[in-house]
C-alpha cells in the first residue's frame, strides 16, 4: 500500500473512531492556539522574572528571544496558572545577514540598487481582521474590519512614502479561530504572486497594557514583536532573517522590537522564508501608539532591504569581484614571468636579457 492511501486510510479511521471534529482539530493544530480574551501566559525565567505575557498558547520547547538578546526555552508549562518556565540556553550575539546574502543562500535573484527613487515591493495582509485596540476603538474586537487595519493601513503607508510598492490585502479571514490561518493561506498565495521582497502578517497581542508600552524619541508608543513558526521547513532562514532585522531595529531604535516567540505553529511562513508575524502592541494600548511603533519599524524594513545595509552588500559583492579580478591578473603576469624564464634558459640569463632591454630603452 502506497503512502497516499496509507494517510487516506488513518483519516478515514480517525473519523470513525473520533468523529469530525477531533480529525479537523488534528489537522489545524500547526497553527498554534489562543487564550480566551482577558487571560494571557506569562512566561518566567529561571529566577522567576517575567520574560513575556501573551495571549497565545506557550508550549514545550517553544523559544523566546528577549529584548537584551538572551534566548530561553520553555521546560516546564503550568496550564492552570497560565505560566511557563523557562531555562536560559545561550547569549546571542546578532548578527546582521544582508538581504541580498539570504535571497543567494535561497537561490532567488538579489535586490537591485533602487532606481529614480524607485524600490521593491513589501506584502501585507492580516490573518485575524477583527484585532482591535479597546482604548481607542472601544471593543477588542470588531467584527470585520477592526483596528488592527488602521495600523496595517499605517504601516503600509510608512512604506509607500519611502519609496516601496506595497502590496496591501484587506482580505477577510472571519471568524477568528485556528482555521484563520488556513483560510488566509490563499490570500498570502495570492500576494507571492506578485514576487515581493517580504511578507508581513500583522496582528496585536492580547496583555496587560505595560507589556507592549515604550517610550521612544520622547513619545510612548507599543514595541513591535516579531513571531516565528517552528512547525516550519523554512525556520533556519526564517531565524536569520528575524534577528537580522531585530538586529537593525536595535541599533536604529534600541528597544523598539520587543523580542522573537520561536513557537508551535507554521503560520503559512511554509509558504515562503521571508514571511514574518508582527505583533503590533496588544489589546490594552491604544491604537495610535501602535501607529507610532510600526511608523518606526517601517524605517528599520527600508533600511535592512533597501539602504545601507543593502548597499553594504553590493559594495562586498563588487569587492569580491574586484579581488577575483585582482587574483586572475595576478596569476596571468606571474605565469607570465614563468614562461619567459623557462624560454631564457633560466634566471640567469633572463636577468641579464632584462637589464639589457632596460639599458637600450634609457639610451632612447
Amino acid at each position: 500500500m502506497n503512502l497516499a492511501k496509507q494517510i487516506v486510510l488513518l483519516l478515514a479511521c480517525g473519523l470513525l473512531l473520533f468523529g469530525p471534529s477531533t480529525v479537523a482539530f488534528a489537522t489545524e493544530d500547526i497553527w498554534g492556539g489562543f487564550l480566551p480574551m482577558g487571560e494571557y501566559y506569562t512566561m518566567l525565567d529561571p529566577e522567576g522574572n517575567v520574560l513575556l505575557e501573551t495571549g497565545r498558547e506557550i508550549y514545550l520547547q517553544d523559544q523566546y528571544l528577549t529584548s537584551d538578546n538572551s534566548l530561553y526555552e520553555v521546560v516546564e508549562i503550568d496550564e492552570e496558572n497560565k505560566t511557563a518556565r523557562t531555562k536560559l540556553v545561550e547569549k546571542v550575539q546578532l548578527e546582521i545577514i544582508s538581504i541580498n546574502r539570504l535571497r543567494r543562500e535561497l537561490g532567488l535573484t538579489v535586490i537591485e540598487a533602487a532606481k529614480n527613487g524607485s524600490k521593491g515591493r513589501i506584502a501585507l495582509y492580516h490573518t485575524h481582521n477583527a484585532e482591535s485596540y479597546v482604548p481607542t476603538d472601544g471593543a477588542d474586537s470588531i467584527y470585520g474590519r477592526g483596528g488592527i487595519h488602521h495600523v496595517g493601513q499605517v504601516f503600509a503607508d510608512s512604506l509607500a512614502e519611502r519609496g516601496i510598492t506595497v502590496d496591501y490585502s484587506n482580505a477577510l479571514h472571519l471568524p477568528h479561530d485556528r482555521g484563520a490561518y488556513r483560510r488566509s493561506r490563499e490570500t498570502v498565495l495570492e500576494l507571492l504572486a506578485s514576487h515581493p521582497d517580504a511578507i508581513f502578517d500583522i496582528h496585536r497581542d492580547a496583555a496587560p497594557q505595560s507589556a507592549y508600552a515604550i517610550e521612544l524619541q520622547d513619545e510612548w508608543m507599543t514595541q513591535v514583536h516579531f513571531v516565528v513558526g517552528r512547525q516550519n521547513q523554512n525556520l533556519g532562514v526564517n531565524r536569520k532573517y528575524a534577528q537580522s532585522l531585530k538586529a537593525i531595529a536595535d541599533e536604529m531604535y534600541p528597544g523598539l522590537v520587543k523580542g522573537i516567540f520561536y513557537g508551535r505553529g507554521n503560520y503559512n511562513q511554509d509558504l515562503s522564508p521571508l514571511s514574518l508575524l508582527l505583533e503590533a502592541g496588544a489589546h490594552t494600548n491604544s491604537r495610535p501608539a501602535a501607529e507610532r511603533g510600526i511608523s518606526l519599524f517601517a524605517e528599520v524594513v527600508d533600511h535592512y532591504f533597501y539602504g545601507p545595509t543593502a548597499e553594504a552588500a553590493g559594495h562586498e559583492q563588487g569587492a569580491v569581484a574586484s579581488r577575483s579580478i585582482l587574483g586572475v591578473l595576478g596569476f596571468t603576469i606571474t605565469l607570465s614571468v614563468v614562461i619567459y624564464v623557462i624560454n631564457t634558459g633560466g634566471f640567469g640569463p633572463a636577468w641579464e636579457r632584462a637589464t639589457a632591454l632596460l639599458r637600450r630603452r634609457r639610451l632612447k
